[in-house]
């Protein structure tokens, strides 16, 4: 009898320590998206006011240093790396499409001054739309249309 109380409690505290090590993840995906919202209006507060390149240097610090994101080794991976570079960092599909924002603001901006880096900009964000729906294994209106107005963008380089 005693072994059935011992498997019971065995039991019981393995079910309370899964309980407590998902609410553990979750927090800290929600603390994840939390700090990329608060990068991302930071950059859009700073590029509100004309300060985009200290937006940049600012956002791409902070993605460094609170989430271990470099942006630039983001432009440069291909789509698998990509990919493995995001799910080892934990990102959702709306974390995904928080950088994808991001990057498409800078595209925007590059527009004006390196056709070449707001071409990469661009693409990246589109690749970072493909890789949330690949991560959510659903297409999204919502992100189809976000791809069209970056695919409308990259037109007009």
């Amino acid at each position: 009898m005693d072994s059935y109380k011992d498997l019971k409690f065995v039991t019981y505290h393995n079910k309370n320590q899964k309980m407590l090590q998902r609410d553990l993840i979750k927090e800290q995906i929600e603390q994840l998206g939390k700090a990329i919202g608060k990068i991302l209006a930071d950059f859009l507060e700073l590029k509100s006011i004309g300060k985009v390149a200290k937006g940049i240097e600012t956002s791409n610090q902070q993605l460094q240093s609170q989430l271990d994101i470099n942006i630039e080794t983001v432009t440069s991976l291909t789509k698998p790396e990509l990919k493995d570079y995001l799910q080892h960092r934990k990102l959702t599909a709306n974390h995904i499409e928080m950088l994808s924002e991001y990057l498409k603001e800078i595209g925007i901006e590059e527009m004006k001054t390196n056709k070449e880096k707001a071409k990469i900009s661009l693409e990246k964000a589109i690749l970072l739309l493909d890789v949330a729906d690949e991560t959510t294994r659903t297409m999204s209106f919502d992100r189809r249309g976000k791809k069209a107005n970056i695919e409308n963008l990259l037109q007009q380089l």
